[in-house]
């Protein structure tokens, strides 16, 4: 059993990008190798997927499956050594990002695409003023002037809605509480107006009252800009509420995808079952949480099979031992599972 009706907001109305639409961004077949690793392993492996203008996907799964790793390979910040992309393509519209030059990504960087961190603090450098963080990047993006750019960064203070935004924009970043640490990378990465936004875990620091204030604002904003996101998280309560299309990543292989409505209703794959039902009901509560057995594998003990395969209940032999391929469960809905569709291979037991 799962708890999705737990974590879908009553009333939601999701809209999915017709299949004929082109996408702002195509990622193809990336992989990410670290430097020591095993032979023929990498941390991010085979990856693709699309992301449509104006929508949400959400690369949902648990710590150390790829999920920030994928994201600064699309940026362009993975350290090199001892990361190396090893194949792959990401496309928005018809240029690769990976081909570009290093004058070329720090060009296309914070002003077509942008990223909010994990945690502000370590991101926001402690020996300037929040106006110079954010005002330092629309000078290097836009042929304005510095008071224009200080405007320009007031004005989005203002837009993130923290109070007394005149004062803050002097303030220093050890100066203001957590939550508003991270409306500044809010206001920082918006302050160019990109296409795409790559959050990568922007709540997990958060106390959950300033967590559901920021997700608001970001989707407000979202939507007044009409850009796209990439949100990178954990919680599936936050899957539930923002996203339109989902990921579900497993040890640097995504397992399962489809639109919001397709994996919260008919989940396929035995890791996507298990992280739902792990997640606590608001309901009266019946029985204990499920739990996944073990934890993701380190690189020298990936397994040659399905990656899942020694803590999947359903795992036979054939999984330990051969790849399972990505099977279309319908044209908006895919699992990486030899038994996929659960209900044909698995009958009452899935």
């Amino acid at each position: 059993m799962t708890n999705e009706s737990a974590l879908r907001p009553s009333g939601a109305n999701v809209t999915v990008a017709p299949a004929a639409s082109q996408p702002l961004l195509r990622v193809e077949n990336l992989s990410v190798r670290f430097d020591g690793a095993p032979p023929g392993i990498n941390v991010v492996d085979d990856v693709s997927f699309t992301l449509a203008k104006g929508k949400t996907l959400c690369i949902v799964g648990e710590s150390g499956c790829g999920k920030s790793v994928t994201a600064l390979a699309l940026m362009g910040l993975l350290p090199t050594p001892p990361a190396r992309i090893v194949q792959g393509a990401a496309y928005v519209g018809d240029q690769n990002l990976f081909s570009l030059s290093e004058r070329e990504r720090a060009d296309f960087r914070g002003n077509r695409t942008a990223m909010i961190f994990q945690e502000p603090m370590t991101s926001l450098n402690p020996a300037f003023t929040i106006g110079d963080q954010i005002a330092e990047g629309i000078l290097r993006h836009k042929n304005v002037s510095k008071a224009q750019a200080w405007e320009r960064a007031l004005e989005m203070l203002r837009r993130v809605r923290i109070p007394a935004p005149e004062k803050r924009l002097r303030a220093y970043p050890h100066e203001l509480s957590g939550g508003m640490r991270q409306r500044v990378m809010i206001a920082m990465a918006l302050a160019n107006e990109p296409q795409i936004l790559i959050a990568d875990e922007p709540t997990t620091a958060l106390d959950v009252t300033i967590q559901a204030q920021i997700l608001s604002l970001v989707r407000r904003l979202q939507e007044e800009s009409g850009m796209s996101m990439i949100l990178i998280t954990h919680d599936l309560g936050v899957v539930a509420e923002v996203a339109d299309e989902v990921a579900v990543m497993y040890a640097g292989r995504i397992v399962e995808s489809g639109s919001v409505d397709a994996i919260f209703e008919d989940p396929q794959h035995p890791y996507t079952i298990g992280l739902m039902g792990s997640v606590p009901s608001l309901g009266r509560r019946q029985g204990r949480l499920a739990t996944i057995r073990g934890s993701v594998p380190p690189a020298e003990l990936m397994p040659k099979g399905c990656r899942f395969s020694p803590r999947c209940p359903f795992a036979e032999s054939r999984c330990a031992s051969e790849p399972p391929p990505l099977t279309e469960i319908t044209p908006a809905h895919s699992a990486r599972c030899w038994y996929a569709p659960l209900e044909q291979h698995r009958g009452a037991a899935a």
